[in-house]
């Protein structure tokens, strides 16, 4: 009988230690802050890496968690519920932070300087906060994308322009024919006679051409404004074209002359046939590390615990018990224990049973009520109604004790139960009711 009052004591401290660490749970804390809780509603044009259940912070304390995310529109709608003892007001502003570079995502409070309101207003429950939008490095890259697609197209314009070979033998014409003119004009002023008449006849020229020749100077002089001014021109913005081509270009050896050397993590992976492969076999050794891991993740998600506190009524006796149940289910094996009040003398009883779940039924043996025993349990379709038999004390006159227990789940954490105990004894057979509460 120690031995038994030992194992007992052993099995509630154990359940009392797992108790412990349920109600600490993060999920245990939500389920019991339910009703304590208002909906604010805030909409992102993008919640990637959010999740329902994530936190929402004010300051760095958690105030709420994010408790349903849809789509309303073209944007994303996410409702936050937020403890009742903490008020908003309407120039807070939402966001979507990051913990660290690469971490969990959540909902950020803040107050910024620039939304300040005199006397601003208390947001009510199912009001909706204004937010900000977060850095986005994809449209960043975009416009880096953009600025280079246009210098290589401007690159590849100067190259057509220096390549043509029709460019090259008209701007070699030209130097030709002004070649052609000057001898021209030497032979000419070589002609005394001749030149003077010519000069004559110029300055005719000049004369009636005065007035064409200043408007055409103006002309000029807006012409090479627009070409080659200091602000603005069509050879300004070729220069600094030319200029940022040539240090492209120079940054491109530069990198490809050091990739070949070996230089830097690239040139060293590029170079060194060892390094690569040392890379090769960490990813793989990886892969096979990220293989065990959801096959541990897959066993430890059918590993099912299931506890409950309960309150039975015995009709005949007029008394009423307590007890405490904690089973642990596996596809291989399954353990059932608890604590229950002796019905007669009210002395603790212990119970540590080990067995199997075979389809819908589950079998078990060992401790029951102190005493060795053996069970059957029959799970109904529907999953909402259950019979229980336990049969023990075999070593009493007559015949053992019997008990049969016939539950119903109400809900998910409630349990009405109904049944006899110790059926099989004439005259001392008891029928009980009772209430079961838990997991």
């Amino acid at each position: 009988m120690k031995k038994e009052i030992k194992l007992g004591f052993f099995l509630l401290a154990a359940f009392a230690v797992f108790a412990y660490f349920i109600v600490k749970t993060e999920s245990c804390i939500e389920f019991l802050s339910k009703g304590k809780r208002y909906p604010v509603f805030a909409k992102f044009a993008s919640v990637a890496g959010m999740y329902t259940a994530a936190p929402v912070r004010l300051s760095g304390v958690k105030i709420g968690i994010v408790e349903d995310i849809r789509l309303d529109g073209r944007k994303a709608l996410v409702r936050m519920m937020i403890d009742n003892r903490i008020q908003l007001l309407d120039d807070a502003r939402a966001i979507i932070a990051t913990i660290g570079f690469v971490g969990e995502k959540y909902v950020e409070i803040v107050y910024k300087d620039e939304f300040n309101q005199p006397q601003p207003a208390v947001i009510a429950p199912g009001g909706e906060i204004l937010t900000i939008e977060p850095f986005n490095l994809d449209e960043l890259k975009l416009k880096f994308d953009n600025i280079y697609e246009r210098t290589i197209q401007i690159t590849d314009s100067i190259n057509e322009i220096i390549s043509d070979q029709y460019s090259k033998e008209a701007l070699r014409d030209s130097f030709v024919n002004i070649q052609s003119i000057t001898d021209s004009l030497k032979a000419i002023l070589d002609e005394n006679g001749r030149a003077g008449r010519i000069l004559d006849d110029l300055s005719q020229i000049a004369g009636q051409l005065k007035g064409t020749v200043e408007a055409a100077d103006h002309l000029v002089a807006e012409l090479d404004t627009g070409i080659a001014g200091p602000d603005r021109g069509v050879l300004r913005d070729l220069r600094e074209a030319s200029g940022r081509i040539e240090k492209i270009s120079a940054d491109l050896a530069a990198i490809s002359g050091d990739l070949r050397q070996g230089k830097g993590t690239a040139g060293r992976l590029l170079q060194d046939e060892t390094l690569y492969k040392k890379i090769d076999d960490s990813v793989a050794s990886v892969n096979s590390l990220l293989r065990d891991l959801e096959k541990k993740k897959r066993s430890l998600d059918a590993i099912a615990f299931n506890y409950a506190v309960h309150f039975d009524y015995f009709t005949r006796l007029r008394r009423t018990r307590p007890a405490l149940e904690l089973n642990v289910a596996t596809p291989h094996f399954l353990v059932m224990t608890g604590v229950h009040a002796d019905p007669l003398s009210g002395d603790p009883r212990f119970t540590a049973l080990g067995g199997k779940k075979i389809a819908a039924f589950s079998v078990g043996a060992g401790l029951i009520e102190s005493d060795l025993g053996a069970a059957v349990r029959l799970d109904l379709p529907g999953d909402r109604l259950h019979l229980d038999l336990y049969a023990y004390r075999f070593h009493r006159e007559g015949n053992p004790l019997l008990k049969t227990i016939l539950r119903f789940s109400l809900s998910r954490n409630i349990e009405f139960v109904a049944g006899y105990y110790d059926l099989l004894r004439q005259g001392g057979r008891e029928f009980m009711l009772g209430i079961r509460f838990g997991d």
